[in-house]
């Protein structure tokens, strides 16, 4: 506790020199690209390539090198993934039995991840303060050491060494934003940056679906919010943590909240324009950035890139729905005559226009279409929005009728 009530940044130089020959020293990618759409100076922190996909690796790892100067005989902790992943990692390398309760519906790559590093898993509850509670009641049978998410001094400690590297390798840096859930992440980068450093401005982000940090910080008191469905697992967390609410009330400068649509459209900005891959959570302080919530023309900001754990299953419709959003994915119902060469004739026409067809579907049995028309269902991959205007200006001159499909 004495790390948190002094808010000294010495546990975290101590965390930084231990951790240099285990954690990756992640680059800080400067983006000419977001830099032109915000008018400012934008770095990436990618922790999405740090050992085992995420920064949880660094507070877990340092929260087990100190547990009682000694070696635990048995660690367990809660996590949706990243953290389950982290904790893993550490306690395979240092030779710890190690237990996971993880959500029932917790993302089947990432469980599979975890018992990879030999992790005991137990899926247990909907959530991960439900299988918190789990933990718990594991930790009181069996003696094994917690090993807290984020609500842990020297967790939060070995998450701050974020904040020493990017210091390192910017040393103007204005602003940092960061994901927030727990809180782990922000509070280590305000213990490691604030004291010496109070100008930096850090700026948390929650999913406006689960944003339990920004209610606390509004009632002045740990609050619990209801729990909701975000596509960022990894910082659903309903209550954050009391140590990790204590440092952000009074050290993080603001939060905000992004939503599910402006956090899938930066995985996709970040996939498309930097060929990074980003989990939600790890992609929501960029969606902050991006927004134009945040006060930032001309300062150098550093976007800090959580975590790259992300099912493919998800990756896909993701990336379908941002081809969609920007126009170059379009489905369109059009009606033929039900005659040979109909099918070929427009066919053609698109192909000639550069269009890429990705489907075609022909109902002739749709009982509103009469017995004459046939409706035929196609989808198209295009340059851009004004690349398929063109087109179906085209085909409407040619007499065919089009009903595009949102």
């Amino acid at each position: 506790m004495n790390l948190v009530i002094d808010f000294s940044s010495k546990n975290v130089r101590q965390a930084k020199k231990a951790l240099s020959s285990i954690v990756h020293n992640t680059p800080l990618d400067s983006s000419e690209t977001f830099s032109k759409f915000t008018g400012a100076n934008v770095y990436l922190k990618l922790e999405n390539l740090q050992k085992t996909g995420s920064f949880k690796v660094r507070g877990a790892y340092w929260k087990m090198l100190n547990v009682n100067n000694s070696t635990p005989k048995h660690v367990v902790t809660a996590s949706a993934g990243n953290h389950a992943q982290g904790t893993a990692f550490a306690a395979s390398q240092l030779k710890i039995p190690c237990t996971i309760v993880m959500p029932e519906n917790a993302s089947t790559a990432k469980v599979a991840a975890t018992a990879g590093y030999g992790a005991s898993i137990l899926l247990s509850g909907s959530n991960y303060d439900e299988s918190y509670s789990e933990a718990v009641s594991i930790m009181k049978k069996s003696s094994a050491v917690m090993i807290h998410p984020f609500d842990d001094p020297l967790v939060i400690a070995g998450q701050g060494t974020i904040g020493l590297e990017i210091l390192d390798s910017l040393k103007n840096v204005d602003v940092i934003v960061a994901p927030v859930g727990g809180g782990g992440l922000i509070s280590g980068l305000a213990l490691a940056l604030k004291e010496k450093h109070p100008n930096i401005k850090i700026i948390g982000v929650q999913s406006s679906s689960m944003s339990s940090m920004l209610e606390s910080k509004k009632n002045k008191q740990l609050t619990t919010v209801s729990s909701r469905f975000t596509i960022a697992d990894g910082i659903d967390v309903k209550t954050p943590g009391e140590l990790t609410f204590n440092i952000v009330d009074k050290y993080v400068d603001d939060l905000v909240t992004v939503t599910d649509v402006e956090i899938a459209e930066a995985m996709f900005m970040l996939l498309e324009r930097s060929r990074i891959v980003s989990e939600p959570a790890g992609a929501a302080s960029l969606a902050a950035i991006l927004s134009g919530k945040l006060k930032i023309k001309g300062k150098n900001v550093v976007s800090i890139i959580s975590g790259g754990n992300v099912d493919m299953p998800l990756m896909n419709k993701l990336i379908t729905r941002g081809l969609i959003s920007e126009g170059r994915i379009v489905r369109f119902i059009v009606g033929l005559k039900d005659r040979p060469g109909s099918l070929k004739e427009i066919l053609g026409l698109i192909g000639s226009h550069n269009a890429n067809i990705l489907d075609v579907q022909v109902d002739r049995f749709y009982k509103k279409i009469g017995l004459g028309p046939v409706e035929v269902l196609i989808s198209l991959e295009t340059k851009s929005h004004d690349h398929t205007k063109e087109m179906f200006k085209i085909l409407k001159q040619k007499g065919f009728s089009i009903r595009t499909i949102e």
